[in-house]
């Protein structure tokens, strides 16, 4: 009986062992987590010190956003998945896409293999903290410069089971070239602190969505015209998201209700933005008899004429 109640108490305390364990790993980890693998100092933009011409003609555009969920733990399927979304894509043609929760290596590479017969083969990842920031930048044109600003304010490093510190959340930016002497594109992704039933967390986004809002006034080309998607883990009319808006002067630019995932064009008195179409990503399909889906967050497509206003 001693033997059994002796092998009971060793196997309750595995739990609390691996607990333990993973909380020291973290504690171990976390002063490294400080690291920004990216560009970081736009003050060398050679585009943003000489701004390039306005562009010259109109230009539509079909832009995306997709929270992919390429994650341990709960993102489920992810080599099927990640095979499926760059079919979509491939299918559906975009000019720019801005992918986020694009955290794993070997996925992002068979996401990126399995665009390589669409107009989508220029890409640029931000790498930042240990998890990364799962910001994936894809276009179907040149990318010039890319910059990444990571947000100061997060949820605490200990809450290891959220994520949202040890991923290193920022804002990324892309400046595109398009063809033809067609001019540039300044081309923002983000992704904002989610909820998890926190109400203070909101507080924690605000902060974060002025902080985007300020990069995007300070990256600007100031002749470009300039998008920004994302899931911003808010929905389009709260206060928070209000604030960044007017500050940021960003437009909304879609023609359906999309939660919390957006697409955004900074308003210029230069150029008028037309919504000609904005769809929901299809997410559903089957494979080897499982039903599987593309996400656990709907994608979007926008597209958008851009025309230069003439005489400004």
């Amino acid at each position: 009986m001693k033997k059994v109640l002796i092998g009971c108490g060793v196997v309750a305390l595995i739990p609390v062992c691996l607990v333990a364990g993973l909380f020291i790993f973290m504690i171990i980890m976390a002063p490294g987590n400080s690291r920004v693998e990216a560009p970081t100092d736009f003050s060398k933009s050679a585009l943003r010190a000489n701004p390039p011409a306005p562009l010259p003609r109109p230009v539509t555009l079909k832009i995306v956003t997709f929270n992919i969920q390429d994650t341990w733990v709960v993102g489920f399927n992810r080599p099927e998945r990640m095979r499926r979304i760059a079919k979509v894509l491939t299918q559906l043609d975009p000019d720019i896409a801005g992918f986020q929760e694009a955290f794993i290596d070997e996925d992002r590479k068979i996401l990126t293999d399995g665009l390589i017969n669409s107009r989508l083969l220029f890409h640029q990842y931000f790498k930042s903290a240990t998890g990364g920031s799962g910001l994936l930048l894809m276009s179907a044109f040149p990318i010039k410069e890319a910059y990444f600003h990571r947000y100061t304010v997060s949820n605490a490093w200990y809450k290891f089971w959220e994520g949202d510190w040890w991923a290193g959340k920022g804002v990324g930016l892309v400046r595109i070239e398009l063809p033809g002497g067609g001019g540039y594109i300044d081309f923002y992704d983000t992704h904002l602190q989610a909820n998890y039933g926190i109400a203070r967390y909101r507080h924690i986004r605000g902060a974060q969505l002025l902080e985007m809002a300020d990069f995007i006034d300070e990256t600007r080309t100031g002749a470009s015209p300039a998008f920004l998607v994302g899931d911003m883990n808010t929905r389009m009319d709260t206060e928070e998201m209000n604030a960044a808006l007017e500050k940021a002067k960003l437009r909304r630019v879609m023609n359906l209700d999309s939660r919390i995932d957006h697409i955004y064009a900074v308003e210029d008195p230069r150029y008028a933005f037309e919504v000609l179409d904005t769809m929901i990503i299809p997410e559903k399909w089957k494979e080897g008899g499982k039903s599987l889906t593309l996400s656990d967050h709907n994608g979007y497509m926008t597209t958008v004429r851009v025309t230069p206003v003439q005489g400004k």
